[in-house]
């Protein structure tokens, strides 16, 4: 597979870049100690369900076709055939990894750890 152009991966930085961008305000909005109770609810009563219906959807599109296969994961080599992954793939196994330990991210992607610093509880 040729590697992607340019403007491809600027695209797939910009969104990248908006969802941890809109991850990193709803953390910040509901972590900060000066933040008042009343404002976390309401962002909790806003932003939780966008976040469960995210995963949900990731989760939905995840799953195994009749034959034991992530019918969400694209077809790749797999011991030299094309295939896609047996369920559960990784996408669900880390997602149910991150669910049970939600610290994990930072040992899984280290540079998580720095964007996540400036709104660690204190």
């Amino acid at each position: 597979m040729p590697p992607i152009n340019s403007a491809l991966a600027h695209a797939h930085h910009l969104l990248q870049q908006d969802m941890l961008g809109y991850l990193d305000t709803v953390e910040l909005l509901t972590s900060e100690n000066d933040t008042d109770d009343d404002t976390v609810l309401t962002i909790a009563r806003t932003e939780v369900p966008r976040l469960i219906a995210a995963l949900r959807g990731t989760v939905a599109a995840h799953r195994a076709d009749h034959h034991g296969l992530c019918l969400g994961c694209p077809t790749t080599w797999i011991e030299g055939r094309l295939g896609r992954e047996p369920w559960p793939c990784p996408t669900i196994e880390r997602a149910q990894k991150f669910l049970k330990n939600p610290d994990s991210i930072y040992d899984a992607v280290p540079h998580e750890r720095e964007r996540a610093q400036p709104y660690a509880r204190v």
